[in-house]
C-alpha cells in the first residue's frame, strides 16, 4: 500500500515574509479593483435613482470595493481645530477673524432631481 503524497503548502502559508505584497503589487490590485468599481458606477447610480434594485449584499460588496479604491474622503481630509473655549466672548479678535474668514468656503446649493434618460 502506498502512502498518500503530501501536498506542498501554498506560498502564502509558508511564511509571513512570503505573503507580503510589494508596493507595485498593491498598486496593481488597487487598479484592478478600481476598474471593477468603475464598471459598476453607472449601475450604482441607477440604484440610487430608483431605476434598479440591488440586494443588500450587492450594495455592501460595492461599498466595500469602493472604499478600497477611494477611501472615505471625510476621514482623509478632515481638519480639526481645537480651541480652549467654545464661548465667543473668550476668543481673541484674531481667532474670531480666522473663524469668519472660513465662512466664504461654505457652498450653498439646492437639491435637484435628475430626469430619467
Amino acid at each position: 500500500m502506498s502512502t498518500p503524497r503530501k501536498r506542498k503548502n501554498p506560498k502564502w502559508q509558508q511564511s509571513p515574509e512570503a505573503s507580503k505584497l510589494t508596493p507595485l503589487q498593491v498598486s496593481q490590485l488597487r487598479r484592478r479593483l478600481f476598474e471593477h468599481v468603475d464598471d459598476q458606477v453607472d449601475e450604482a447610480h441607477s440604484v440610487v435613482m430608483g431605476r434598479k434594485q440591488w440586494s443588500p449584499t450587492q450594495a455592501r460588496v460595492f461599498s466595500t470595493m469602493l472604499n478600497k479604491v477611494m477611501p472615505d474622503l471625510t476621514a482623509s481630509f478632515t481638519q480639526h481645530e481645537h480651541t480652549i473655549s467654545d464661548a465667543p466672548e473668550k476668543l481673541s479678535r484674531a481667532q474670531l477673524e480666522a473663524i469668519a474668514s472660513t465662512m466664504g468656503d461654505i457652498i450653498e446649493g439646492e437639491a435637484t432631481e435628475e430626469e430619467d434618460k
